[in-house]
């Protein structure tokens, strides 16, 4: 997925982050630890996600996972800085299938989580399992340079609430950033109009 393409949002989940981002007296997260799987908390679709009591004392009861060490989460919006290779975002659902998921970006939609599987599956509380299980939403998000704040709104969640993981790596290979991104794009550009050009 192209990390500078920015689709629209829905009007529900743009609301949802806007309304936990601006509530006065809400909770601030502190800073994403890279190379760490952070749980998450969800009700109904449509709300935002919060992070696990106690670290959030106003977000989910989580069961923690019993295999990968796991830490939970504190209040969204979940913020770090990406180093000059840019970094990696991988979201999954964890326990029963069906949930998916919209991820944002300074209120910016990243896009979504694959869709779930037809057939409701159990991968139990372990966020490792959980991402090589087709049947359960997950996602990779590449991301630039720089400062990010994350929300997680869920957009299918048929069993009213439940929790997921996320964690934040710096990628192998730097991004380009945006300005060379959009120079290579006008080049481009350029050199396809000059090749249909005809001749005079």
């Amino acid at each position: 997925m192209n990390p500078f393409r920015f689709p629209r949002l829905s009007r529900v989940a743009a609301l949802s982050c806007w309304a936990l981002l601006a509530m006065p007296g809400a909770s601030q997260a502190g800073p994403i630890v890279s190379g760490t799987y952070y749980q998450f908390g969800f009700g109904d679709a449509g709300l935002a996600a919060t992070g696990c009591d106690p670290a959030d004392p106003a977000g989910a009861f989580c069961l923690a996972s019993s295999g990968t060490p796991t830490t939970f989460a504190d209040a969204s919006p979940w913020s770090f800085l990406a180093p000059a290779s840019g970094s990696e975002l991988i979201v999954t659902d964890a326990f029963e299938s069906g949930d998916q998921f919209e991820i944002f970006d300074f209120g910016l939609s990243l896009g979504l989580t694959s869709a779930p599987g037809a057939n409701i599956v159990d991968c139990g509380d372990d966020p490792v399992p959980c991402l090589a299980d087709p049947s359960i939403s997950h996602g990779s998000f590449l991301l630039a340079a720089g400062a990010h704040a994350i929300t997680i709104v869920p957009v299918l969640a048929p069993s009213f609430g439940g929790s997921g993981y996320f964690i934040v790596d710096a990628t192998a290979t730097p991004l380009p950033e945006p300005g060379s991104l959009a120079l290579f794009a006008l080049a481009l550009a350029g050199l396809i109009l000059a090749r249909r050009s005809p001749l005079r």
